[in-house]
């Protein structure tokens, strides 16, 4: 568990994530090889560890499998959340923000209703800009919110996913 997002490994299609405390799980093999059998799943230092049946330890960045992925390491002079692209998206869009100092950050997705659909960062970032993956595919199409905190800083905008 790192945050909100807790991973899994399964014996046929290897790392699910679930940003939501188990509601819903995503594949996410990204520099895994297809179709691993993994037994254990352990986090230490920003680092994701599966333990595999005959293929060994594999060792990838947390980043990578959590979909926030570092722009920059240019410390920007103030937060800022922009408009994700392509908007409108079918299914998956890139959501960037940017952090001026080390805050506990979340960036949340949340229905036309209000109702929080997934959680995409809850963690202590460094300062920097960054890009998270949205993928929309298990998700209706519509008008879905995005909200961006980082300390005092919130920013809302709206996304359009169309089937």
């Amino acid at each position: 568990m790192s945050g909100n997002n807790i991973f899994t490994g399964t014996q046929s299609d290897g790392v699910f994530i679930s940003t939501n405390n188990g509601t819903n799980w995503t594949q996410r093999n990204e520099g895994f090889p297809a179709n691993i059998i993994v037994y254990t799943v352990v986090i230490s230092n920003n680092y994701i560890f599966a333990g595999t049946n005959n293929a060994g330890v594999y060792r990838r960045p947390l980043g990578e499998l959590v979909g926030i992925q570092p722009i920059s390491n240019e410390i920007p002079n103030q937060f800022s959340l922009s408009q994700n692209y392509p908007n409108p998206f079918n299914p998956n869009t890139i959501i960037r923000f940017k952090i001026k100092d080390s805050r506990l950050t979340t960036l949340k997705v949340f229905d036309v209703l209000g109702r929080e659909v997934e959680t995409l960062v809850n963690e202590q970032l460094k300062p920097g800009t960054y890009e998270v993956d949205f993928d929309g595919s298990k998700f209706s199409s519509g008008v879905y919110f995005y909200k961006f905190v980082a300390g005092e800083f919130v920013e809302t905008k709206k996304m359009m996913l169309v089937k």
